[in-house]
């Protein structure tokens, strides 16, 4: 792509997200039912999408007016995201109880293909057989990849989540399509959880106390496997890239990582404890 033409490309997304962040802070509801919030979203996760490992992303990430609003963008996008997965989630549950309804969310494409290739990288590091059981921490009101997790292995997940409403709504869902003898659902902050049962840990990119999580996993099960969603280059305008540096309670060694593409958002990290 010629420079001149790069340049005008980096300018565009760095408009697009300061209007988008300028959306997101003027409205009131940031969830799908707002058509504002729908347009502007996908619209902006699509453009960062064809700029992911474009030479100016860098350039992007570190422009003033990005690194200034970033953080609070940030927390709006979690509330957008979080308020999606609420509102698919009870159209679901008002819905027959089919699971292949599941298709209709809006991002299911994504979400399996995320999987396919986590379960992919997990298995060229581990024997399938290996695996016996694995708990998601930060499953949410619509557990997406539990199901898709148990589905493609096989395996029981324990499905964990500190919020009440979100460990309601998600019960509710799995108990609709009778998977609860497949995904137990536990309201539980996955910093105070007895993993010795599960020795493959998912953490989800929007659990906020990494660390603690981390810690607590080593404390009662550090044989485990723990894969934690992040996110490099121009999706860190979306979400907080994980920070291994703050596991200093613990010594991990990565031994595996996925990469992201234009359609899939997240990368998604493999640790195993070192000093065991």
């Amino acid at each position: 792509m010629p420079l001149a033409e790069s340049m005008k490309l980096k300018e565009q997304i760095i408009n697009q997200y300061k209007h988008a962040y300028k959306i997101l802070m003027a409205e009131h509801d940031l969830s799908p039912n707002n058509p504002i919030i729908n347009q502007t979203l996908y619209s902006l996760v699509n453009n960062l999408g064809q700029f992911f490992e474009h030479e100016l992303e860098n350039e992007i990430l570190s422009d003033r007016e990005i690194v200034k609003i970033r953080k609070d963008m940030l927390r709006k996008l979690e509330t957008a995201e979080t308020l999606m997965e609420f509102y698919y989630a009870e159209k679901f549950i008002q819905d027959t109880s089919n699971i292949n309804n599941l298709r209709k969310f809006i991002y299911w494409d994504n979400y399996e293909r995320l999987v396919e290739i986590e379960l992919n990288k997990l298995f060229a590091i581990i024997e399938r057989q290996q695996l016996s059981s694995i708990a998601f921490v930060g499953s949410g009101p619509l557990p997406l990849s539990t199901i898709l997790l148990q589905q493609q292995t096989e395996k029981p997940v324990v499905c964990l989540d500190i919020n009440t409403e979100a460990y309601k709504m998600g019960k509710k869902l799995i108990d609709q399509y009778s998977l609860q003898h497949l995904l137990e659902y536990v309201l539980a902050d996955g910093a105070s959880y007895h993993y010795g049962s599960c020795n493959l840990v998912w953490i989800a990119s929007l659990v906020p106390n990494k660390e603690e999580v981390v810690k607590r996993i080593y404390e009662t099960n550090p044989n485990a496997i723990v894969a934690i969603r992040s996110v490099d280059g121009i999706y860190q305008l979306l979400y907080e890239p994980v920070d291994a540096t703050v596991f200093q309670h613990v010594v991990c060694k990565e031994i595996g990582r996925t990469k992201a593409t234009t359609s899939i958002i997240n990368s998604t990290i493999f640790y195993r404890f070192q000093n065991v």
